[in-house]
């Protein structure tokens, strides 16, 4: 059974593996960002209204991790929770996964989602073995795809009316994918 890092380090981050412990950090990140994060990522929104629910659906979060489905990062920028990163769809056959990933406003705009979201490709890639990382993206997100084309992702193609937004509007995807380097050469 795949063994996910604990920890990965950046310049100026520190993405660990959020445990029940963080549930009071993580629901206050959300509540804190629930209307911009309500329309992109509903699910978490709607799991971590309290501590409790945080508590639960980060049990749930674990027992994907130990079972080597996914596993979330909190990205920490000294001693604040500003951003999530997801990696999650694993599939071990190609192998392939997709990334989700999230930052507090205040922190937009400072390179730390870019920093973050690169970081966990390097790992998915050379320690993982991952052949390819998908994103898929609501195509109004202009800022997250103007990211994942600064990371290399390409665009694949566009799956119309895919995704149900948090918000209950049926809408369309922007599906990008990131190579590994051995895949590409």
């Amino acid at each position: 059974m795949i063994q996910f890092k604990e920890e990965l380090r950046t310049e100026r981050l520190r993405l660990k593996v959020l445990d029940q412990e963080n549930a009071d950090t993580l629901s206050g990140l959300v509540s804190e960002n629930k209307a911009r994060l309500q329309e992109s990522f509903p699910i978490t929104v709607s799991r971590t209204t309290d501590a409790a629910s945080a508590v639960h659906y980060l049990n749930e979060l674990e027992h994907d991790r130990l079972h080597g489905r996914s596993v979330l990062y909190g990205v920490w920028y000294r001693s604040a929770l500003i951003g999530l990163v997801i990696v999650k769809n694993i599939d071990w056959r190609i192998p392939r996964c997709e990334v989700g990933y999230l930052v507090a406003e205040p922190y937009e705009g400072l390179g730390f989602t870019s920093e973050a979201l690169k970081a966990v490709c390097q790992y998915c890639f050379r320690e993982l073995a991952i052949l390819k990382i998908s994103a898929k993206i609501i195509p109004s997100n202009q800022q997250s795809r103007q990211l994942v084309e600064k990371l290399g992702f390409e665009l694949e193609g566009t799956l119309r009316k895919e995704y149900i937004t948090g918000l209950g509007e049926v809408v369309d995807v922007s599906y990008y994918g990131l190579l590994s380097q051995k895949e590409s050469d």
